[in-house]
């Protein structure tokens, strides 16, 4: 009751200090309280709440929590450049370039061609937009982002209830993962939200290696994910059926070899090493760097850097 009626006075205080913000402009005043509203507090530090005249710092602010909320997933440009044709335009530009270095028009140009296409596909694009010194381009990527958010959070509820009715149901697994993982990715939650999603990211993994159905992707994933969470005695555990069900793929020779550097679990290491090295398996480049490396003789207790 305490929480409600703080939000509500909350509510309240943002409306009135927006109105005066917005001198009275009912369509800019309803779309700032729909920021500040859709995020609580964290919308104060979005560039489109505020006035150019008092952007500056607010940017900064703002660009400081996206840092915070996204440590292990990183806001930054896609590496694969989308390009996009122009009317006026006979050359072909990047989407990330129209929005550094293009004029406000051209940008607001490229920002509303990409929301006519599936914005959770352009959401690293979209996050770094919301930043965008230009305030009507700004206003553009947040609208998307809550919209990618609130698409995000239907579809999740949606799944979770597909999934605990039919857990049998290998397509509705693997579509709850591939969901998680996006949801983990956008930056949207907060440290604790994190963790859980996390946590459900492994068991619905682990409900489809229990049924036999896990690829190699899956089984790395789920040992990624347990070791960013510290469960090293889980990731060991699943890195051992990995290589029980893959005998032929160095991918769980090397995830144990990461996990006992982690452990400093020398012996364990030592046993895994010579193991990769004897078994029958064409090694990729990765897999021989690795076997070359720590059959030097390197100290494994003082030098496990692996990872």
């Amino acid at each position: 009751m305490t929480i409600m009626l703080i939000f509500i006075l909350y509510m309240i205080i943002s409306a009135i200090v927006l109105w005066f913000l917005t001198l009275g402009h009912f369509q800019d005043w309803l779309f700032r309280c729909t920021l500040v509203l859709f995020l609580p507090v964290i919308g104060w530090f979005i560039p489109s709440v505020w006035p150019k005249k008092i952007l500056k710092n607010k940017g900064e602010l703002f660009e400081a929590y996206m840092n915070a909320q996204t440590d292990d997933i990183p806001i930054e440009l896609r590496s694969s450049k989308m390009v996009i044709e122009r009317d006026r335009e006979l050359a072909v530009v990047s989407i990330e370039e129209a929005l550094i270095i293009s004029d406000f028009t051209s940008r607001r140009r490229v920002m509303l061609d990409l929301l006519k296409q599936d914005a959770m596909k352009y959401l690293d694009i979209l996050q770094t937009a919301v930043m965008n010194e230009d305030t009507e381009t700004s206003h553009y990527a947040v609208s998307a982002v809550i919209e990618v958010k609130r698409e995000l959070s239907l579809l999740l509820q949606k799944l979770s209830v597909e999934f605990s009715q039919n857990p049998q149901d290998l397509e509705v697994g693997l579509t709850y993962v591939q969901v998680i993982k996006e949801y983990l990715r956008s930056g949207f939650l907060d440290k604790q939200s994190t963790k859980n999603y996390r946590m459900t990211y492994i068991q619905v993994i682990q409900s489809i290696i229990e049924k036999n159905q896990a690829t190699e992707a899956l089984f790395n994933e789920k040992i990624n994910m347990e070791i960013t969470l510290g469960e090293l005695q889980a990731a060991e555990q699943t890195a051992l059926l990995f290589k029980e069900r893959y005998p032929h793929s160095e991918k769980p020779y090397l995830q144990l070899l990461a996990i006992y550097c982690e452990l400093k679990a020398d012996t364990k290491f030592t046993i895994v090493l010579n193991n990769l090295k004897n078994a029958p398996i064409m090694l990729t480049n990765e897999a021989l760097v690795t076997v070359r490396y720590w059959s030097t003789g390197v100290n494994h207790t003082d030098e496990m850097v692996m990872g």
